[in-house]
């Protein structure tokens, strides 16, 4: 019987010593509130109003929608860099799955 048993502690040993590979978290793309908010509406013109003053409208809408495009620009970035991370986590989650299947 203690022959039996000495035989089968090696085999026992080698199958416990399996190692699991370890599954990062899932990656996430939180973006500043900042970043999502919406763009400033237009401003109103009003009846009546000088051409100085529509002068000074269309600075400040003119402005306004610099500052949307440049948030605009920094959220598409963003998205792009996200996705790339995930893409790369994600080569890498199939590269284990891959090592795993071949020693099945």
């Amino acid at each position: 019987m203690s022959r039996i048993l000495t035989c089968l502690l090696p085999i026992a040993l080698c199958a416990c010593t399996t190692a699991v590979p370890v599954v990062e978290e899932s990656l996430k793309c939180d973006l500043p509130a900042s970043m999502l908010a919406p763009c400033a509406e237009p401003a109103a013109i009003k009846d009546g109003i000088t051409f100085g003053e529509l002068i000074d409208v269309s600075s400040r809408d003119r402005d306004g929608l610099r500052a949307c495009a440049l948030k605009q620009k920094s959220l598409a970035d963003a998205a792009v860099t996200c996705t790339h991370s995930i893409e790369m986590y994600n080569e890498k989650i199939r590269e284990i799955n891959k090592r795993n299947a071949e020693k099945k």
